[in-house]
């Protein structure tokens, strides 16, 4: 595919991700998402999968699924509740689906979430100290909850790679710019990124972000990063008062080290940078 094509392919799919986001119950239609994209339904579903590397029902999917995993772990809903919004009619096809993606069944990861620390006696996690040499990023903004940001992401990486900038062994950063615990979920400031050369050529679709080189608390953590709570808790409560350590005025950021549309949950790894003074 030529570079103009997967340029116009690409800034065409973005009211489709937009959309899908925006719409997490509601189905799929073809049409609609092929109309949003002014490209023919025949081609729709090809143009997407070569963009995305994964096809609408697959995103749609995972993103029904994230959502549901936190939806266990809060524990306000039943497991059927969780199912329908999911999009499952059954129980069974939902605690199928669940298991695959996530490596235990819906009951036994509720249970197991509920059976972890309370959020003052968080898990203990093994952090190091490392002396990061800094990085630019080509990024884009992400406002509202952090645990949605995966959504700027899957537009970082097809804008990106329309240009050559990303594939699907770059490594995504995130940068958080607010306290969950004390910013309202609507105002709290995030950036999807992909890291580039410091002089890199980048056109207005990106914001250039620099993380500066210094020492940085990192805290490697394994599994769904919808349990990336726990390990925050541990870093700024425990780990933070008794190090001896204070925190740099700049932003924590993330690197997440494997691609979360072909790994599982479970395992995916995530670095958590805590920048020190």
């Amino acid at each position: 595919m030529k570079t103009e094509t997967r340029l116009r392919h690409a800034d065409r799919l973005l009211p489709v991700l937009d959309w899908l986001m925006a719409h997490p119950d509601d189905e799929p239609d073809l049409y609609h998402l092929a109309e949003l994209a002014c490209l023919s339904p025949f081609h729709f579903h090809r143009v997407y999968r070569a963009m995305t590397g994964e096809t609408v029902t697959a995103t749609a999917q995972r993103m029904r699924l994230h959502r549901a995993a936190g939806e266990l772990e809060t524990g306000g809903r039943s497991l059927a509740q969780v199912a329908r919004r999911a999009g499952y009619q059954s129980a069974a096809a939902f605690g199928r689906a669940f298991t695959q993606a996530y490596g235990l069944a819906p009951g036994r990861y509720r249970a197991q979430r509920a059976r972890l620390p309370h959020p003052q006696e968080p898990i203990m996690h093994t952090v190091t100290l490392e002396d990061f040499s800094g990085l630019t990023l080509a990024t884009l903004p992400h406002r509202g909850s952090y645990e949605a940001i995966g959504a700027a992401f899957d537009r970082l990486y097809m804008l990106a790679g329309a240009r050559g900038l990303a594939d699907t062994e770059t490594v995504g950063y995130g940068v958080y710019y607010d306290d969950p615990a004390q910013t309202a979920v609507d105002a709290l400031r995030s950036s999807a990124g992909i890291p580039v050369a410091a002089d890199a050529d980048l056109d207005a679709v990106f914001e250039r972000v620099a993380l500066p080189a210094g020492r940085c608390a990192v805290l490697e953590h394994v599994g769904p990063y919808s349990e990336l709570e726990a390990a925050y808790a541990w870093l700024f409560g425990p780990w933070l008062a008794q190090s001896g350590h204070e925190p740099a005025d700049v932003p924590v950021f993330e690197a997440y080290l494997n691609d979360p549309k072909t790994t599982p949950p479970a395992a995916l790894l995530t670095r958590i940078y805590l920048p020190l003074a």
